[in-house]
């Protein structure tokens, strides 16, 4: 086994030795790599534009050598036999018969346009000098001559220093060559004159005889690729050296640093005094990687080390481990009987706070309470005093295990300083001075010992929780802090009930008040809600409280409609001034309605009481007085009337018969005399009914009479003008109607009017129906039509005198006024009820025995 010391040893001679951090090792090799890249890409750019170079020159040398070839093979094949055809075999014309004269021509001219483009055809010992190679064609020569398979060559080179694209390609002997440069004495005599026996001569068909070569001048080209190339290279090291930048700052932040930071974390871990970090410090190197080398071997060192100890200790580490674990089961056991403990008293807190704000009254909890306390608290009995005054006393509620307890004790709030001091208080001095907030204890001569807990609500005792026979030492001070808790808790309880009985006492009394009232009164909130109704409104409308809690008046099903008017609420919620008005229901009930605001103490509405009054009967009774007042007046005035006016008429009447005899031969005058007449039986007719009306306020004479048989009486006798007319009219007769006193005569022309009026509305085909029945006491006849209905804002004004809907001359308005008269002498009563648009409904009702006057 290796000690710890060893590879320390080992690390120190290991960090003696000097070398590059990882960090320069990492960007060392980068910046070369880098810069091998940037050369490689110069290079690469250059050899490829130099062999795109090369390439678009050697198609433009084939353009070249393709035109000359074409030359050479016209000359070769066309025109040199035709020379000799024509010339013969000895003749020889050099400009027309020989190729490479005649390339050599056509290229001069060539280059006239293109003066940059060079072409030679040569060879070795030409017979024109001229055509002798240079050492590169020379040299091009012996490259074809060594391998016969080589058809050509190009490439760029230096000549003069100047670079070319050069393309070569080899020129063979052909049979048709050798009569011009085989055997001399069988060559053309002209062509011997010109160039001698000794040039040219002796060739063999194979042999290479030169070469053809186009060169063109490349210079510029190339100095483009080399400036190009360089550009690259320096645009190249320039973004080279940003990503160098960038990966040595990214290499410091994410490798460095971390191995930094894992190396500090190691060198922490592993050498804790100052001399072990000294000795660190002098073996650290400038290599990261091979720092964390030694650290790791360090550590495999101590951890073999650690391993050592381990081993020693193992042998004696079932013995620790068993004290240990019964050390950990006792203080387990402890630790449990504690939680049962605390989770029994929060159990006991939590079912006291439940039944205390469950709880109706405090009989309901007390024992509950004490039943729960004492399964908590070392003691054999418990009781409840409560503190009540006038005069101050603490009584006895409760006793649960207590002998003979003190049902009540004198208890003085004027003298608990006093109290607080005693230092060995009997049991009735710890009452009071529990009584006084504090908690207290007691021990007396037989050695039994008391507890008493003081009930708190808000700082105020309300009562005293006293425990007998307490094993105090048992009552820990979290005992103690435990039931001061429950004592609060019963005193808030005490509180609550307390203030629950004085408000459920304030709303029995108010609601009595409330109830009291016959009229109906309703107790809305700001939102015009429905919090409180009395009795008079929940039977006036068949309704329970919790039908119309919580909502609007308007959303509250009643019959005949709400008559609270939801504007004249929002007035008052807005203005906070009261308000009273009269309303009508859908039933055509009248109320008169009280507004009154509630104001808060900030002098908001806060709500809004309605007390509304049913003034219906009152408001028909009225009526009824003022159309009586409105009947016997106008009677009387129109009985005098119809007295004074009679006579003139009857004058009148006498005087017209009169010129009617005497202008018996004058049409004319008999036709004015008519219309005299007329208008005076008009007149005679008005006042004939202001007579009956007269005659109706004085008194009926009834005899018992069948209301059924008048009615078909008058039916009969009207029934052909409602045939006439198209008008259906039914019967609806009841059989049990009594006979009833009836003024026969006069009740007939009350049914008359009552016809004529629903045959005038109906006014063509329709529906009359007269219904009979018994209501109670009373007979009712009620008379429907399906005429057009009457307006409401002249329906209290059908029954006045005079007042009348028809045409003019159709009628005096006394029909309905009439029969109204006729009807209230009978004791009854007359009505109408309409749905414009649709009908009308007259309703008669007689009593069965005359009312006294």
């Amino acid at each position: 086994m290796n000690s710890p010391e060893h590879h320390e040893t080992s690390g120190r001679s290991v960090s003696r030795r000097w070398s590059l951090s990882i960090q320069q090792k990492f960007l060392i090799g980068t910046a070369l790599i880098l810069l091998v890249f940037c050369v490689l890409l110069a290079a690469l750019l250059y050899v490829q534009e130099k062999n795109l170079l090369a390439e678009t020159a050697y198609n433009k040398s084939e353009m070249v050598m393709a035109a000359v070839e074409a030359n050479r093979n016209y000359v070769r094949h066309v025109l040199r036999p035709k020379m000799y055809e024509v010339l013969g075999e000895d003749a020889f014309v050099l400009e027309a018969m020989s190729t490479s004269y005649v390339s050599r021509a056509v290229m001069d001219r060539f280059r006239k346009t293109l003066p940059e483009y060079a072409y030679r055809r040569v060879a070795i010992n030409a017979r024109n000098p001229s055509s002798e190679a240079n050492p590169l064609e020379r040299e091009m020569i012996r490259y074809f001559e060594t391998d016969r398979s080589r058809t050509e060559w190009h490439g760029i080179v230096k000549l003069n220093g100047i670079s070319y694209f050069y393309r070569f390609k080899p020129v063979y002997f052909q049979e048709s060559c050798m009569h011009c440069h085989g055997d001399p004495s069988q060559a053309p005599q002209a062509l011997v004159d010109r160039y001698g026996k000794d040039r040219g001569f002796g060739r063999e068909p194979g042999d290479v005889a030169g070469v053809t070569g186009v060169g063109i001048p490349v210079e510029v080209a190339m100095a483009k690729i080399k400036g190009m190339a360089l550009s690259v290279g320096m645009v190249g090291s320039v973004c080279v050296a940003l990503l160098y930048a960038v990966l040595s700052f990214f290499f410091n932040r994410v490798v460095v640093h971390n191995l930094k930071d894992l190396l500090g974390i190691f060198q922490r871990g592993l050498w804790t005094d100052a001399e072990q970090r000294e000795l660190a410090q002098s073996m650290e190197t400038r290599d990261e990687i091979q720092e964390l080398t030694i650290l790791a071997r360090t550590m495999v060192g101590r951890l073999n080390e650690a391993r050592r100890r381990l081993e020693l200790h193992s042998e004696n580490l079932e013995s620790m481990v068993a004290d240990r674990t019964r050390a950990l089961q006792r203080s387990q056991e402890r630790l449990r009987r504690q939680v049962i403990q605390r989770n029994r008293e929060l159990k006991t807190l939590n079912s006291i706070a439940e039944m205390t704000t469950q709880a109706r009254r405090l009989s309901d909890i007390l024992p509950e309470v004490l039943e729960r306390t004492l399964e908590i608290v070392p003691a054999h009995g418990a009781a409840i005093y409560l503190l009540k005054e006038n005069p101050d006393r603490l009584e006895l509620q409760i006793a649960n295990n207590v002998d003979d307890p003190l049902p009540v004790l004198q208890f003085d709030a004027d003298r608990c300083a006093l109290i607080l001091e005693e230092d060995h208080p009997d049991y009735p001095t710890s009452l009071n001075e529990a009584a006084c907030g504090q908690v207290s204890f007691c021990e007396e001569a037989e050695g039994a010992a008391h507890l008493n807990i003081p009930l708190c609500c808000r700082g105020r005792v309300l009562g005293v929780m006293t425990f007998h026979q307490v094993d105090l030492d048992g009552v820990k001070p979290e005992m103690q802090e435990l039931l001061f808790s429950i004592g609060r808790q019963i005193g808030v309880a005490l509180e609550s009930l307390n203030n629950l009985e004085k408000l459920l006492q304030s709303k029995e009394l108010l609601q009595t008040v409330v109830d009291g009232i016959t009229d109906m009164l309703v107790l809305l909130d700001r939102e015009g809600r429905i919090r409180m109704v009395n009795k008079a409104f929940l039977q006036r409308f068949g309704l329970d409280m919790e039908q119309v809690t919580g909502r609007r008046c308007t959303e509250v099903h009643v019959e005949g409609g709400c008559a609270f008017s939801p504007s004249s609420l929002e007035e008052v919620l807005r203005t906070g001034t009261p308000k009273t008005e009269e309303a009508h229901n859908r039933q055509g009930e009248v109320y008169l309605i009280h507004l009154y605001p509630v104001l808060d103490e900030s002098g908001r509405v806060d709500g809004l009481i309605q007390y509304a009054k049913d003034i219906t009967h009152q408001k028909r009774v009225e009526q009824k007085i003022q159309q009586t007042e409105r009947l016997v007046a106008l009677g009387q005035l129109t009985a005098g009337l119809a007295h004074e006016l009679n006579n003139p008429l009857g004058v009148i009447l006498c005087y017209t018969d009169l010129l009617k005899r005497q202008m018996a031969d004058f049409p004319m005058g008999l036709k004015d005399v008519g219309i005299i007449e007329k208008h005076a039986l008009n007149c005679q007719r008005i006042l004939s009914d202001l007579l009956k009306f007269a005659r109706g306020q004085a008194g009926t004479e009834p005899r018992p009479a069948s209301l059924n048989q008048v009615v078909e009486e008058v039916v009969q006798m009207m029934g052909h003008q409602f045939r006439k007319r198209g008008i259906r009219v039914e019967l609806h007769l009841a059989d049990d109607l009594p006979e009833i006193p009836l003024d026969v005569e006069r009740i007939k022309q009350v049914v008359v009017n009552l016809l004529m009026n629903a045959r005038q509305a109906v006014n063509g085909r329709g529906l009359v129906r007269v219904t009979t029945r018994r209501d109670g006491d009373d007979l009712e006849m009620r008379v429907w039509d399906d005429g057009p209905g009457i307006d409401p804002a002249i329906r209290d004004k059908i029954f006045d005198p005079f007042f009348s809907t028809k045409s003019p001359g159709e009628g005096t308005g006394l029909g309905l006024s009439v029969s109204y008269g006729i009807v209230q002498d009978h004791g009854g009563d007359i009505s109408v009820e309409s749905e414009p648009g649709q009908w009308t409904e007259f309703m008669v009702r007689l009593p069965r025995e005359r009312k006294p006057s």
